[in-house]
Order: structure tokens, then C-alpha cells, then sequence
């Protein structure tokens, strides 16, 4: 219900101004200005009705103090006098929604204040929704959201977008410890500083799974450069675990390490559910092989897996090296996969040139030599991996160099 404020000097026309709005409203009257100011600074007001010529503190000092204590609320003038200086002050210093001069249409003002409440509600809901939007999505989505509010109408559309799943490691184990007080902040302070980074990079937060993240490029706004988006939030994504290394050690007496996979592909992305209930997501194939390389960096030992369709858009401004061929659980067709590392000109933690000649050996089907240069790097987990596998391939007469992931 909205509260309405009616100040004028005269009873008899504050008793007819809460006599017209007496059904579906919540009034007050004040017959000073400053009875009205001592209102304006205990009560939340939606609509002030001021009368301008009053003893002592007149109408526009009562509305200036409004704008400057309660913004939001409208700020209606009335007054039987051409005081047309008092106007002016209205509209330049308390920005008066309108002026009536007295006396009044009793239509006019039941209709002057009915649109103008409809219009406060109006703002108020885009503000709820920019609000809840912004949790999601960048600010210069929401305007174009807010602009065009059919993209809220359920539905999807097939678009080729770069999709990232995170997840933190161990974090089952790190829930069993935690007292769950500690857990919440924890989270939220991760999650916190992960959506910063997507959102600033202009992805879209699809969900949240306890501390996983899914998110998304490309939709509901075309970005040519999606994939670059994604890797870009990636590497920062893991540069800020290693910022706030120390505070999360001391918080959980373990280091938080964060696996990513990012996959380009096409999906269908829109709002889905029912008409009162719905989500901006996206669904399909593409999604689930993301959802694999996240998970497939376990078995590799590394942090962000990229998949060869994210590889190929994003050209020479990352580096990284290729893993190899693997064969994800739910998948027939196996996907070449790479491993990011940092931006172009990054130093890297291991050595680029070394391994990529060991790879090269490998995929030649040298075995022999492969194993011996890949077991040069033994700090590597990956390059152990190949070692051990260059070393199988000698005793079983070969290997087609596709890795199989039986687990999720």
C-alpha cells in the first residue's frame, strides 16, 4: 500500500485531500511545514501534496527537504497564487513532479496522482529487476535486457557460445571440516570474486552447484571475441586464487585450487521453465563436453582444459600446449584438447619448446624417444603421463593416441 503525505496550513483541505484518497491508501497530513519535515524524517513516503504558502517554513523548502531526505517519493505542488518565483524554486530545487493550482480538478488530481505512483512502481520494479539481473550478468547487458524485455519471454535459440564449468578441488573434503558457518563465508567470498571476473570479462552466469560455476559467452549479447572472453576470465579466475592464497590457507589450513574447462560449440540458450518460474540457460552436447574437461583435469594434473574448437577461435593471443586426444565418459566421438597457460608472452611453468618437440615424437609414434624426453621433465605431472604412456605403447606394439576418462 502506498503512503501518501498531504501538507496545508488549512484543515478543511487536508480533510478533503484524505477523504478523495481514503480507499487503497495509507495517509498522513501535516498542517505546518514543520510538522511535514518531522513526517518526512520518521515515515517512508511514496507521494508528498504540498501546499506552497504556509507560516514559517513554506512549501518548496518542505519539498527540497524531501528530495534531499527521501528521493524516491513524488513531489507534488499546490498553491492559489502566481508566485511564480516559488515555482521556479520548486522545479529547481525539490524537481516537483508536477504543479496544481488551486482549486484543483478532483479528477485531474486523482488521475495526476494514480500515474504518477503507477510510474514510481514502474521504476521500481526495473530497479528490482536491473538489481537481480546484475547478479548474472554484466550492466551492459541488463540495459539492453531492459530495453528489449521480450528477451525474458521463455524460449531458446540455437547459438554457438564458449562455455565454462569450474570447480574447486577437493571440496567435498574441505565441507566435512569446515564448520558450516565458516563454509558459507568461504564460498561466498570465492564465488564472490569468480562472478567478478566473468562479469567484468561480459559472460553470464548460468548457476551456481555448491562451489561450481557454469557461465557462458556469447548470449544474450553477440561477442565476436566469446572465446577470448572465457580465457581470458579463466586465467584471471586462477590468478586470484593465488592472490588470496595465504587468507584462504589460514581460513581452511589447505590451499583452494580451482579446475576449468572451456568448450565452443553450439547450444540452445534462453529462458527456460515455466511462465512464472525460469532460468537464462543453455543446454546441449557442447555443454556436457565442457563439463567433462573440467572434470578431465584431474586426470591430467592441470588446471584449464580448452577444447580444440575454443583453441582454434582464440588464435595467438594465449599460449598453452596441446594434451592430446581424449575420449570423455557419455561421449563416442573423441576431442583434441589443449591445456591454457597464460596470455601471449606469458612465461610458462614448464618448457614449451621441450615439450612440444616430445609431443611431436609421440604423435610420430617414436616411442622410445618420446618416453626419453618426456621423462627429462619429471616435475610435470602431464609429462610423466606421457612417459608412462610412451612406455606402454613399446610392450603392447603401439597406442592410437586417444586417452579414454572413464570417470565424470
Amino acid at each position: 500500500m502506498h503512503t501518501l503525505l498531504f501538507v496545508d496550513d488549512e484543515p478543511d483541505i487536508v480533510d478533503t485531500l484524505e477523504r478523495t484518497f481514503r480507499k487503497g491508501y495509507r495517509t498522513l497530513r501535516a498542517t505546518t511545514g514543520a510538522e511535514a519535515i518531522e513526517i518526512i524524517g520518521s515515515e517512508t513516503l511514496d507521494l508528498i501534496i504540498c501546499d506552497q504558502r504556509m507560516p514559517g517554513i513554506t512549501g518548496d523548502q518542505v519539498l527540497k527537504y524531501a528530495l534531499e531526505h527521501q528521493p524516491k517519493a513524488i513531489r507534488i505542488l499546490l498553491t492559489g497564487y502566481a508566485d511564480m518565483e516559488a515555482l521556479v524554486r520548486c522545479i529547481n530545487d525539490a524537481q516537483i513532479y508536477k504543479y496544481l493550482p488551486k482549486p484543483w480538478e478532483p479528477e485531474m488530481l486523482r488521475l495526476t496522482v494514480v500515474r504518477a505512483l503507477e510510474s514510481l512502481d514502474m521504476e521500481r520494479q526495473k530497479q528490482l529487476v536491473t538489481s537481480a539481473l546484475g547478479c548474472y550478468v554484466s550492466a551492459k547487458v541488463v540495459e539492453q535486457i531492459m530495453a528489449d524485455p521480450s528477451r525474458l519471454q521463455l524460449g531458446g535459440e540455437r547459438k554457438t557460445l564458449t562455455m565454462l564449468f569450474s570447480d574447486l578441488e577437493s571440496f567435498s573434503l574441505l565441507a566435512e571440516r569446515l564448520e558450516p558457518e565458516l563454509l558459507t563465508t568461504l564460498l561466498n567470498d570465492y564465488l564472490s570474486d569468480m562472478t567478478d571476473i566473468i562479469l567484468d570479462e561480459g559472460g553470464t552466469v548460468d548457476k551456481y552447484l555448491g562451489d561450481a560455476i557454469v557461465a557462458f559467452w556469447n548470449a544474450p549479447l553477440d561477442q565476436p571475441d566469446h572465446a577470448s572472453r572465457a580465457c581470458r576470465a579463466a586465467l584471471r579466475c586462477q590468478q586470484r586464487l593465488e592472490e588470496r592464497a595465504d587468507d584462504y590457507r589460514s581460513r581452511t589450513g589447505s590451499t583452494l585450487k580451482a579446475r576449468i574447462g572451456l568448450h565452443t560449440g553450439e547450444v540452445i540458450v534462453g529462458n527456460m521453465g515455466s511462465r512464472t518460474r525460469f532460468d537464462y540457460s543453455m543446454i546441449g552436447d557442447a555443454a556436457n563436453l565442457a563439463s567433462r574437461l573440467e572434470s578431465a583435469n584431474k586426470a591430467f594434473g592441470t588446471h584449464i582444459m580448452v577444447s580444440e574448437a575454443t583453441w582454434n577461435e582464440i588464435g595467438a593471443e594465449f599460449v598453452g600446449r596441446e594434451i592430446g586426444v581424449v575420449k570423455v565418459t557419455g561421449r563416442t566421438a573423441p576431442v583434441r584438447v589443449f591445456e591454457l597457460a597464460g596470455l601471449a608472452g606469458a612465461a610458462t611453468r614448464y618448457d614449451m619448446a621441450a615439450y612440444n618437440e616430445a609431443q611431436a615424437l609421440c604423435q610420430a609414434g617414436r616411442w622410445a624417444e618420446a618416453e626419453m624426453r618426456f621423462s627429462a621433465m619429471p616435475d610435470d605431472t602431464l609429462c610423466r603421463l606421457h612417459a608412462e604412456t610412451c612406455s606402454k605403447a613399446q610392450i603392447n606394439g603401439g597406442w592410437d593416441g586417444v586417452w579414454l576418462l572413464e570417470t565424470k
